[in-house]
């Protein structure tokens, strides 16, 4: 494993026990989605290590990310969940990117791909810690 593999997975375990911890029944969903996701594309980032073209595993990885996200936010008083979907766009999108200019340098596709995992963490801990202070205000003047 990377050393950022490893940082990665450092924060994927803090950041999504944070949000299933304090954030209710939307931030354990959320957790579970990005465990299961970032699982589930090292997984298909085994089967097709090179990224000398699009990998389909992992890009199906990140459609079905795309539409948990959506179901949450669809089922959530949360706005994390729409941010997080919007980086979760932008990650497909770098997959359809280099399916139409095949020629991008393999550490680039892999770059692009992979960048957008850390802003999600990122938005899933600041929206929950949004969260808990909005209800926190909302106690104290009811």
């Amino acid at each position: 494993m990377t050393f950022q593999g490893f940082v990665y997975l450092v924060l994927l375990a803090i950041s999504c026990g944070y949000a299933s911890i304090f954030g209710g029944r939307t931030g354990k969903a959320g957790a579970a989605i990005f465990v299961a996701a970032s699982f589930l594309t090292l997984f298909a980032a085994t089967r097709d290590p090179s990224f000398l073209t699009a990998s389909v595993g992992v890009l199906l990885v990140d459609i079905t990310c795309l539409l948990a996200l959506l179901l949450l936010a669809m089922n959530s008083n949360r706005h994390w969940p729409i941010w997080a979907m919007g980086f979760q766009i932008a990650a497909v999108i770098s997959h359809i990117g280099t399916v139409l200019a095949p020629g991008i340098l393999p550490k680039a596709y892999y770059a692009l791909i992979t960048f957008w995992s850390i802003p999600i963490l990122v938005v899933m801990v600041a929206g929950t810690t949004l969260d808990r202070s909005h209800e926190r205000q909302q106690r104290g003047h009811s």
